[in-house]
């Protein structure tokens, strides 16, 4: 049996088997410290002590179905020795998972993702791919960089993309709702940009007016720009900006001074504007442990009395108004952890339990664990297998 050591001084031994599509199995064995995992985890804990997971032998224990790239990532971190960075993008999916199955602390992860984030050519994915992964492992510049371009360059309604199977694991419904918000927000700036000549010809009382209101709009047209509202269903703000640059209409020489804007330099400076407007979703801005005021109250009273400076307080990169602003509005409300609370509390209330056994309820894969291999679904069925569940983890 060939081990891997995690710890080479370590006293315990633990296997995992992982199935790949052709239904081939491979098992891995890692020597690790038992006391460094019952030290991180209360389900490793539990397995370690637990009979029938160690099966009466103290020095192998099989954490059963898994990913054997995953486990020795997680491993190694737990020990804090020689990390690696080999997993693929999709396995970043199932490091989250085992994260959750072994309730392990998630910002003990951080710094490694971050590593790995760095020595990945991240620009080979797609941007609606790397929401979860950079919002799960709080790595604030990567998060603002995707809803940035999101916003920027998708056309439609911006959703979010998971390369795998686990589709318990996504963003919060509110960001993505916020995500949108900003999008929209750019079109209005763009419009009220652009709209604001027509609005001074429109008032304006001289005889060329007409023609000066229609060939800007005609012109606008011309380059795929106007009207807004219909472009802007099948381009992205980027596409729309782009076709702004070969904006070149100039009012005729005969027409009156009004009418004769500097249209140009005006068209200009609105797709400037738009373009610097929105500098992504921030992280520390969502944190509501992390109020700029020193109160999450004040912060709601005072969102649009902020000065420029207190926008950034705390913050992890620059960024402008607009982005704290949607950030502050997709914060996690503190009712809302009290009605998931609530909710737990009452079904771990209205599930039997097994004199003698060790009951849980585990909130990621929807289960209740009765600490002897049986776990009972939300609808009162028994799960033998929670492995089948989700298809095994980390």
């Amino acid at each position: 049996m060939d081990v891997l050591n995690i710890d080479a001084k370590g006293d315990l031994v633990v296997a995992v088997t992982q199935t790949s599509k052709d239904a081939t199995h491979r098992t891995a064995h890692f020597r690790v410290s038992k006391d460094i995992l019952k030290n991180v985890s209360q389900v490793l804990l539990t397995m370690l002590v637990d009979p029938h997971w160690t099966k009466g032998s103290q020095s192998l224990v099989s954490l059963g179905e898994g990913h054997i790239a995953v486990t020795e990532v997680w491993l190694r971190i737990m020990h804090n020795t020689i990390l690696v960075y080999n997993l693929l993008f999709p396995e970043i999916w199932h490091l989250v998972q085992a994260i959750d199955y072994y309730e392990l602390d998630v910002t003990a992860f951080n710094d490694w993702f971050a590593a790995w984030y760095q020595k990945n050519n991240t620009s080979m994915f797609k941007p609606a791919e790397l929401l979860f992964p950079t919002w799960r492992f709080n790595h604030a510049k990567g998060f603002a960089r995707w809803t940035h371009d999101l916003a920027y360059q998708h056309t439609g309604h911006i959703t979010e993309k998971n390369p795998t199977a686990l589709y318990q694991y996504h963003l919060p419904a509110r960001l993505i709702q916020q995500l949108n918000a900003a999008k929209g927000r750019l079109r209005t700036v763009l419009f009220r940009g652009l709209w604001g000549p027509c609005h001074e010809l429109l008032d304006a009382d001289c005889a060329c007016k007409k023609g000066t209101l229609f060939d800007y709009q005609k012109h606008l047209y011309t380059i795929d720009v106007w009207p807004l509202e219909t472009i802007f269903l099948r381009n992205s703000i980027d596409d729309i900006l782009q076709n702004l640059t070969k904006f070149s209409y100039e009012a005729s020489a005969s027409a009156c001074g009004k009418c004769r804007q500097d249209y140009k330099g005006i068209v200009a400076r609105v797709a400037s504007s738009v373009r610097g407007y929105f500098n992504g979703l921030c992280l520390d801005c969502l944190d509501h442990s992390k109020p700029k005021t020193g109160d999450i109250d004040q912060d709601y009273w005072c969102h649009d009395k902020l000065k420029e400076y207190e926008w950034v307080h705390g913050c992890r990169f620059p960024h402008k108004q607009p982005t704290w602003y949607f950030s502050f509005n997709g914060r996690k409300e503190e009712r809302d952890r009290l009605v998931k609370q609530r909710e737990l509390e009452r079904r771990n209330t209205n599930r039997p339990t097994r004199p003698g056994h060790h009951r849980g309820y585990n909130r990621y894969d929807n289960v209740f664990d009765e600490g002897d291999g049986a776990h009972w679904g939300t609808d009162g069925s028994p799960i033998h297998n929670i492995q089948d569940r989700h298809g095994g983890v980390g």
